[in-house]
């Protein structure tokens, strides 16, 4: 299941949350695989925060549990990785003169072993099963950002929240050790 939702936000709120986007600290070291090199930087959110304010707190029977935005700068070479069980939801942040050469796609890699790109199309919101192989692409020429939501069964979201006072990291994505504030 990969359902896209185009001009999910409104313009106003969009650009706040592109302002957003662009002003926060960023931190180093979310792996994706323990046997592979961290790529991008992330920023994670508080679920009581404004920026999450915007989406949805639940999907069907699944719960918000961790929000985050990605950061990936022109020219990286992500990691295909699985975010555990649930439903991960993307919002895709960047220019308005977005060109396919550009690049930024999420891959995600279907039961039927068929890899499907998503274009990375400004402010529209990508949701598909957390248990799919996916990446993201770096753009060419400029910064990747996206803001990600990660929903789960609400019993195991409890435990999640309690692990560290809000968000656990998902199963599938750990948080190395090696943690760097860039700016």
């Amino acid at each position: 299941m990969i359902n896209i939702q185009n001009n999910f936000l409104t313009p106003d709120v969009y650009k706040k949350v592109e302002d957003y986007c662009y002003q926060a600290d960023y931190y180093y070291g979310e792996w994706d695989n323990p046997n592979q090199v961290p790529t991008g930087v992330i920023h994670n959110l508080k679920l009581d925060s404004e920026i999450v304010s915007y989406f949805p707190n639940n999907i069907n029977d699944l719960s918000l549990y961790r929000a985050y935005i990605n950061l990936f700068n022109a020219g990286e070479n992500p990691n295909f990785h699985i975010d555990g069980e649930g439903l991960t939801s993307l919002l895709y942040i960047n220019t308005e003169d977005y060109r396919l050469d550009q690049g930024g796609f999420t891959e995600i890699l279907t039961d039927q072993q068929h890899l499907v790109s998503v274009l990375p199309i400004r402010n529209s919101l990508v949701t598909f099963d957390a248990k799919a192989i996916h990446r993201a692409t770096s753009f060419r020429s400029y910064p990747r950002f996206t803001v990600a939501l990660k929903y789960g069964i609400k019993s195991d979201v409890k435990e999640r929240k309690l692990a560290d006072g809000q968000a656990q990291k998902p199963k599938g994505r750990t948080n190395g050790s090696r943690k760097k504030k860039v700016q």
